[in-house]
């Protein structure tokens, strides 16, 4: 026995289109129809056509409802089409239609539900297009069975909004409405008519675009140029991929798809090309931040294949360091006493190859009884880093580099890095030190090999420059204030997290070379996993219509950027709450592990303000204004900015 009856809306319910909005398919039709020599109307003035072409026809309606061919008998007559013109024009619109449509995963555990619930599933839908081309497409994506019954309002002359297509369905169907559910996106059609006829209704808006999807539309009009509507397309269908259990797991769910899905993919798009244009033929993505852009580059490469041969090369800052430092002051200086928020005995050794057991005999007696995990403060760093730079300890500082630098070596060379090989790094940023010390590594300190990085975003360089070439992404077309808010990099860099943890150096084993791991440290390795799941989501959307309309590279990756630095300026509380406390390490070794935001009151807002030490490292000040004081610290981050753009006009 039956239990009652469930109907569902159609389009933006159980399917929706790769274009955000209906309308801007006209546009891509326009673009279409003008390559075939039907159209001389510009593809914005053949949406409008179309669109002035679909009201006209419902005002000559006498119930306002209508199919396809009655729209095209207006847009016809306006573009003095001939029968067989307005034809091919009409099955252009179709098969468009059809390679556009797509099933809303969100919905399906739904309607597998009511299904086994009621029997069959009664769809209704406002729309020109007959039942039988909708439920080849609807059985396509999985959401219609041969049991169920499709209404059109166009076919039967009636719509939601009047009541009439629910009256006829009830006909057909013999139910009562007080046995009946509905499901759908219009807050009149869809909830308010059927619980006026004693249905009851459930308001289904997953489908809708956010702020963030609408923005990157981009139209304040009817119509949005194809390739917008497309990425915003893109980044709903990667949003509605799969349901989360908890308000955090929707939010990392829809970061992915909307921020870093976007970014992540611009900037490794970006990279594949400018590497095939430079003729390279095998790309490293560098562990860990490059993990997740190896997989954005697999799944672009598995749409379009060709281009260079994509590898991910385990490794670290740490585990390649030493050999561009010792060759440049400040930078060894860095290491030995860095100024960030934790630096302790074992972090200032580590980099170098040095254990806590060399120093327990060679220490000096002032430091001798050092606890080698505590926070030192700035005057023993130095202390330390004098004792540990003087002259005398050079020779065990380059035994200990020597050691690291031929272990590293060996596995580069069991993974193809050669000194003549025309290759490419990948990674995240900033000072691009990792390819100098490769540099040094796979060729020597006195001949570094050249290698070409490719970075989403760069620093200015600490001298001397790189062998090869260094090209960051982001300073191409939208650089990232980076000196002036560092938080950028550690956002970024938690967007980009891994699965595994930080490579310490590497060891043999009987089939070669191997990465030596420590524990990845307090993160959730299954948030990582959706997160990248999210990511991959949108990349895999958006090259399903890769190549339907012309993208203008250089608007396409300012777009995706800008994308990024409105949810960096600008994230909603929610957004905050998540990604202001997951877990970072800004030592080059990762012992200690510190939040971009803190919970702080007004008096501790006040006295991280005036007190840099005070402050979480790396202080995202968007996301702690999303979370509570936010005129304050809105009007720091503006005198910051101001402070910023002074120092650079005298500069």
């Amino acid at each position: 026995m039956t239990d009652g009856t469930a109907s569902y809306d159609v389009f933006d319910t159980i399917v929706t289109r790769t274009f955000a909005h209906p309308r801007d398919l006209f546009v891509h039709l326009g673009v279409l129809l003008h390559e075939r020599g039907l159209s001389k109307l510009d593809p914005l003035a053949f949406g409008r056509a179309r669109w002035e072409s679909e009201l006209a026809a419902r005002r000559l309606s006498p119930c306002t409802e209508v199919l396809l061919d009655d729209i095209y008998r207006v847009l016809a007559s306006r573009l003095r089409w001939s029968a067989a013109q307005a034809d091919e024009a009409k099955s252009l619109e179709l098969v468009t239609e059809e390679r556009h449509l797509r099933g809303v995963p969100l919905i399906r555990a739904r309607l597998a539900t009511d299904r086994a619930r009621t029997g069959r599933l009664v769809f209704l839908s406002d729309m020109y297009l007959p039942a039988a081309t909708i439920a080849p497409w609807l059985q396509r994506e999985g959401a219609m069975a041969p049991v169920d019954l499709l209404l059109v309002s166009g076919e039967v002359g009636g719509n939601k909004s009047s009541g009439d297509l629910f009256r006829i369905a009830r006909q057909r169907t013999g139910d009562d409405f007080a046995r009946w559910h509905h499901t759908g996106d219009h807050p009149f059609a869809d909830c308010a008519k059927p619980r006026e006829l004693g249905m009851g209704s459930t308001h289904f808006t997953a489908v809708h675009l956010t702020a963030r999807e609408r923005h990157v539309r981009g139209s304040r009009g009817e119509f949005a140029a194809p390739w917008r509507s497309l990425l915003a397309g893109a980044m709903r269908l990667a949003r509605l991929e799969r349901e989360t259990a908890h308000e955090r797991g929707a939010i990392l769910q829809e970061t992915g798809a909307t921020v870093a899905g976007p970014l992540f993919h611009g900037f490794v798009r970006w990279t594949l090309a400018e590497a095939q244009r430079r003729g390279l033929r095998r790309l490293y993505f560098l562990a860990r931040d490059g993990q997740i852009f190896w997989r954005v580059a697999r799944e672009i490469q598995r749409a379009r294949p060709g281009g260079p041969e994509c590898r991910y090369l385990y490794g670290s800052r740490l585990a390649f360091a030493g050999p561009f430092e010792l060759r440049a002051p400040r930078a060894l200086r860095k290491l030995a006493a860095t100024t960030g928020h934790f630096h302790s005995l074992r972090q200032a050794l580590a980099p170098f190859g040095l254990d806590i057991d060399w120093t327990h005999l060679a220490l000096p007696a002032a430091l001798a009884h050092m606890d080698p995990d505590i926070n030192l403060p700035q005057a023993q760093r130095e202390q330390l880093a004098d004792w540990l730079l003087a002259p005398a300890r050079r020779p065990v500082l380059e035994a200990a580099v020597k050691q690291r630098t031929d272990r590293a070596r060996a596995y580069l060379a069991q993974e193809g890095v050669g000194p003549n090989e025309p290759i490419g790094l990948v990674d995240t940023g900033w000072l691009g030190s990792a390819q100098r010390n490769l540099e040094m590594i796979v060729g020597t300190p006195e001949t570094p090999a050249r290698l070409t990085g490719f970075y989403l975003g760069l620093m200015p360089p600490e001298p001397p420059a790189p062998a090869g070439e260094m090209l960051g992404y982001a300073n191409t077309f939208a650089p990232l204030p980076v000196l002036r808010e560092e938080s950028h990099k550690v956002l970024i860099e938690l967007m980009a997290q891994s699965d595994h943890g930080q490579v310490t150096g590497f060891e043999p084993t009987a089939s070669g070379w191997r990465p030596r791991m420590i524990d990845p440290g307090p993160v959730d390795l299954k948030e990582i996993e959706a997160f990248q799941s999210s990511v991959l989501a949108f990349t895999r959307r958006l090259m399903e219509t890769d190549g339907d309309t012309a993208v203008p590279d250089d608007e396409f990756h300012r777009t995706v950027l800008d994308i990024y630095l409105r949810f960096h300026d600008t994230p909603s509380r929610r957004e905050a709450e998540v990604f202001g406390f997951l877990p970072h390490a800004d030592q080059l070794f990762e012992q200690r592990h510190a939040s971009l935001c803190g919970k702080l009151d007004l008096p501790n807002v006040l006295v991280a303000i005036a007190d840099y030490h005070r402050r979480p490292p790396y202080w995202w000040l968007g996301g702690q204004a999303a979370l509570g004081h936010a005129a304050l610290l809105r009007t720091f981050r503006f005198m910051k900015k101001l402070r910023w753009w002074l120092v650079g006009r005298k500069a």
